[in-house]
């Protein structure tokens, strides 16, 4: 691995690593660049247990600590939930923070309280909670290309996510992710939230048809240095969507004015 500065990047459901597969070379020419698949999803371990945000967040911390902490981390989608809830627990591993379509978590919880198009947004993951019906239901979708990657990625690259989350107990551990989220909702609405003190940088798709952008508005209250770049004609995959953009973006925000920040 090239010396540099640490750069974690973390992918979103129903993904895997090579979500970054068009980010990785640019920045891999200034840092040392690593994109792990999260617990459960392709090719990782898939115990019966240990989706839950403070797991999840703890399993980042040990590996940044073992690539040499602290990290600039970029994640998208379930990702950056999780990096949220890292750079919360265990802010001596997140040097700086990139958020690709993810909500802090307790803005997720309040949104969904208090937002009827929030809520409206959320629908899919009351379906989630469902014994074995929601890893059969998104198969499904991949079978039929009307999962919502499809949206934006051609037939092959959303077979290769297919194949991915075909390989047994994934299905099943991604959407743990969510059954573990809810199950923490009555608790997580009566904490405030620890306060983010790195600078958190989100790039935001405005036609996302899962987020609004109010969770932004909320988390805006918990984070110390926190900037938003909205992307009118996109959706929810801008590493796929507009990867150099992206690109960019990170190189700037991870350059070398950020080094001993």
């Amino acid at each position: 691995m090239r010396p540099g500065p640490v750069v974690v990047l973390l992918h979103g459901f129903p993904e895997f690593w090579w979500s970054w597969r068009h980010v990785i070379p640019s920045l891999a020419a200034s840092f040392r660049v690593v994109a792990p698949d999260l617990r459960g999803y392709h090719l990782s371990a898939k115990p019966s247990s240990g989706y839950d945000l403070t797991t999840l967040a703890g399993d980042v911390a040990a590996f940044v600590e073992h690539l040499g902490a602290p990290a600039r981390v970029a994640a998208h989608d379930w990702g950056g939930l999780v990096a949220y809830q890292t750079a919360m627990d265990r802010p001596d591993v997140v040097e700086r923070l990139a958020i690709l379509n993810a909500p802090h978590p307790d803005a997720w919880i309040a949104a969904w309280l208090s937002h009827p198009e929030q809520q409206r947004k959320s629908w899919y993951v009351f379906l989630d909670l469902l014994p074995d019906f929601p890893e059969e239901f998104y198969l499904e979708q991949f079978r039929t290309g009307t999962i919502r990657l499809a949206k934006v990625m051609p037939p092959e690259d959303v077979e290769t996510y297919r194949r991915a989350f075909e390989i047994p107990g994934a299905a099943t551990a991604a959407i743990n992710y969510y059954r573990e989220l809810v199950r923490d909702m009555p608790r997580r609405r009566h904490v405030a939230p620890r306060r983010i003190t790195c600078p958190v940088s989100v790039l935001w798709g405005s036609l996302d048809a899962a987020l609004e952008p109010v969770l932004n508005d909320i988390a805006r209250d918990w984070i110390d240095d926190f900037t938003v770049t909205y992307f009118p004609q996109n959706w929810h995959w801008l590493a796929e969507e507009q990867p150099r953009a992206v690109t960019e973006h990170l190189e700037e925000f991870f350059g070398p004015a950020a080094e001993g920040s």
